[in-house]
């Protein structure tokens, strides 16, 4: 149960917690009218599914806890019901009240009583089962305001772990949130359409649905948890660390489990948003998928992230992100390294010391880093890995997948890399890669720079052919649309031509001919320019 902290174990305001256990009867009111009436509570399974009438009514048959064995289904035990008393920050699941209609149906609830405030605990033990082991647990944001998932993770991380808590790692620093994007009307199980979402100290991925107990239909959600937790929403938190049993515990840290700490000094005031920003509810109505950055994220938020998509041969989706952030190693990083929650048919994840991760934070982006991708294939075909979403990243970084069987690397900042593979798990094979295209100033003299009458020579279109890298690298720092490029011999025969992936600001193109002196010609929409470059 919930426990006060006081003392200078607080870092908030230091006053123990007066919180008192709630039931849901008790809070939950109907939204609809000014003066909100209590809601009605049916025992049936499908009490709610005929239909709002004059009083709201909830199935309190679905209202479940869930703290038990780790990814153990029968841990939604016990079943509560509407009176039953649950402590300040127990998560709960509870399924709508506007019976058989579309799920982008919004229904208006109204939560009355004491906010809850202050510094509290809740208990998330190994021993609660038997025997002791790895425990999850369903809680959620107890404030009436925003929760810093960043400061949360950290007071919850030991201090020899780069956190705040004397006791330990409390839990394995990621947090996940179940995103229902499915639209079946159904009480059957195996008819849902839904996944975890991931947040960690380095970034958030959306949710996939891939498991198998339910309608794992190769779809994904389109909301992706921020640093802000909203007022009422639920996540998980795990003790465990699967796959590092055979590695020399020295190297990884203990997940102890023990006390979750809540402090008023998490709290934050951040709106929600949606389909994109810092505070997204997972549970509203299905948006159209987001495509650019939240121009209002914090400034926690600046840090270089990049999100890949994988869509396998059957048609199964997989997002997974890797952040530079400081204090963290290319080995595992408790908080900053999220385990993958579930994994499916078909699949792609990171391996970090042999063990699969959806999020890894690593300390930089360099041509020296290389981070192994597994690949999980069930029926030959083509597989695709493509960039999804990139923030922040510096514009003279080329992102790459690199095949350690064939030895060739595939630049994903122009296209998506695709590749036909047999049925199989792929551990060793694929690994992203960088290249650094920065056209540094001892290249300047060997540029050829195309200049008009309105923008001066430096700003605006830098030819250069990279010969180490056998790369014809354009920058374009104009606003002019590339249409095409090509390649022109001394005798004036077009050897190569390229007609898209020009839309990004650096052009990196493969080079491979004969040495000697060629003609570049970019032909723009504002008209067309020919250049000389020597390739040797």
């Amino acid at each position: 149960g919930p426990k006060a902290l006081t003392g200078t174990s607080t870092r908030g305001t230091g006053l123990p917690s007066v919180n008192a256990p709630f039931t849901i009867g008790g809070v939950i009111n109907d939204g609809r009218a000014a003066t909100p009436p209590s809601i009605v509570f049916g025992t049936s399974p499908y009490a709610a599914d005929g239909g709002s009438g004059a009083q709201l009514t909830i199935s309190n048959y679905w209202l479940y806890q869930f703290y038990g064995k780790d990814d153990d289904y029968n841990s939604w035990f016990p079943r509560i019901n509407e009176n039953s008393s649950l402590a300040p920050g127990v998560g709960y699941t509870m399924k709508g009240s506007s019976g058989d209609v579309p799920i982008t149906n919004q229904q208006n609830y109204v939560f009355k009583g004491k906010p809850y405030n202050g510094d509290f605990t809740l208990e998330l033990y190994k021993s609660h089962i038997s025997p002791a082991g790895d425990v999850d647990r369903l809680i959620g944001n107890p404030y009436p305001s925003a929760l810093d998932s960043r400061l949360f993770i950290l007071d919850n991380l030991s201090t020899a772990n780069g956190g705040t808590n004397t006791e330990g790692n409390i839990f394995n620093g990621a947090l996940y949130f179940w995103d229902h994007f499915g639209y079946a009307n159904s009480h059957n199980l195996g008819a849902y359409v839904g996944g975890y979402a991931t947040r960690n100290l380095t970034t958030g991925v959306k949710a996939q649905a891939t498991d198998a107990r339910i309608n794992n239909d190769n779809s994904w959600g389109d909301k992706t948890p921020g640093q802000y937790v909203p007022v009422n929403q639920a996540f998980f938190v795990s003790t465990a660390l699967d796959g590092f049993e055979d590695i020399n515990t020295n190297e990884i840290p203990s997940v102890s489990g023990g006390d979750i700490v809540f402090k008023n000094s998490q709290r934050a005031f951040q709106k929600e948003s949606l389909p994109i920003g810092n505070s997204v509810f997972m549970k509203t109505e299905k948006a159209k998928e987001a495509t650019i950055q939240n121009k209002e994220s914090s400034k926690e938020e600046t840090k270089p992230i990049i999100k890949l998509m994988f869509d396998s041969p059957t048609g199964y989706h997989r997002q997974i992100a890797v952040g530079a952030v400081e204090n963290t190693s290319n080995n595992f990083d408790l908080g900053y390294d999220a385990p993958i929650a579930d994994i499916g048919k078909e699949d792609m994840f990171w391996i970090i010391q042999g063990v699969k991760f959806v999020i890894q934070g690593v300390p930089n982006f360099d041509d020296n880093q290389e981070f192994p991708i597994g690949l999980k294939i069930a029926k030959a075909g083509l597989a695709r890995i493509k960039i999804d979403v990139l923030e922040n990243m510096d514009e003279d970084i080329s992102v790459h997948i690199k095949d350690k069987l064939t030895g060739e690397t595939h630049n994903i900042s122009q296209k998506a890399f695709e590749i036909n593979l047999e049925p199989g798990i792929y551990l060793e094979r694929f690994a992203l890669t960088f290249r650094m295209q920065k056209l540094v100033a001892e290249d300047v003299s060997t540029e050829v720079l195309i200049p008009t009458a309105t923008q001066p020579i430096i700003e605006r279109i830098h030819v250069f052919m990279n010969n180490p890298m056998k790369e014809l690298q354009i920058k374009n720092n104009s606003t002019d649309e590339i249409l095409n490029i090509a390649l022109i011999n001394s005798l004036g025969q077009i050897v190569k031509t390229w007609n898209s992936n020009f839309n990004i600001r650096i052009i990196s193109l493969p080079v491979n001919i004969a040495t000697g002196v060629y003609l570049v010609q970019i032909n723009t929409k504002m008209g067309s320019e020919v250049q000389k470059v020597v390739v040797e």
